[in-house]
């Protein structure tokens, strides 16, 4: 695992981490533990977007719970969905709320001065309004509810609140191309992301294919525009492995 490190006007030491995708990651407690972050932002993907073989999805997530745990134990930690959390249950919120991690669901808090937000992938919001016109509840569905070309949008009706507010914002944001879709033009201090996996196989600085990107993707690591930070991620759940592009995680402070 590689520790990355960046130098932004950030008041605070911020740990990201992003894309474990519930697996464990030798070596990241040490790194928290030693590196001393005042808050800890972990930007989705805590696990695998498939249905879950008996219960609930979080119950079977046990390395992703433990994550969230630990990571709380060390210090303040902030958790938004990324886009393989969109088949979550209500039951499930609970027990990612029950590890004491808050959760940034489209929505913001305040500590010290520094706002943090969270948006939320897409994918959950239009699950979410798919549930809410069913007939019967259902835990979670066969696969995600619509044609595989339809791409949804983020929930972005609460982010003008945000910009109002006193204070350094800082977003977590799973979807670094969100960045350029909706958020350039913003006034939101920093953007944490991953998602991208750091292209997966890296040629020199060129990355190979990002999902929702695709080949030759140009948003998979470091910082763009000294406030958009992209974390590598911390696992691999491809068949095509990482070449040149280990794991990650990033330390952004003033």
């Amino acid at each position: 695992m590689k520790e990355a490190f960046y130098n932004l006007n950030v008041p605070c030491r911020i740990a990201l981490i992003a894309d474990t995708h519930n697996q464990p990651v030798p070596g990241l407690m040490e790194s928290l533990k030693n590196n001393h972050p005042d808050i800890i932002c972990i930007a989705g993907d805590i696990i695998q977007g498939y249905l879950p073989k008996s219960g609930l999805k979080m119950q079977e997530s046990t390395n992703a719970k433990e994550l969230l745990k630990q990571c709380a134990a060390i210090t303040t930690t902030y958790f938004s969905f990324g886009n393989h959390e969109w088949l979550l249950a209500d039951e499930d919120v609970e027990i990612i709320a029950s590890t004491g991690v808050e959760i940034l669901d489209n929505s913001w808090v305040e500590k010290d001065g520094v706002v943090f937000g969270g948006l939320s992938s897409a994918s959950l919001a239009f699950y979410r309004n798919y549930r809410k016109h069913q007939k019967e509840k259902v835990l979670y569905p066969g696969k995600f509810p619509a044609p595989r070309a339809f791409v949804p949008m983020p929930d972005l009706s609460w982010l003008s609140d945000f910009e109002k507010q006193d204070g350094y914002k800082i977003l977590l944001c799973h979807q670094p191309e969100y960045y350029t879709k909706y958020l350039k033009g913003m006034n939101i201090d920093l953007i944490l992301s991953g998602h991208a996996h750091g292209g997966q196989i890296r040629i020199g600085n060129r990355g190979l294919y990002a999902p929702d990107q695709g080949m030759f993707p140009k948003l998979i690591g470091g910082v763009l525009d000294d406030r958009l930070v992209i974390s590598r991620g911390l696992s691999n759940v491809s068949r095509i492995p990482r070449i040149n592009n280990p794991v990650e995680i990033v330390y952004i402070e003033k």
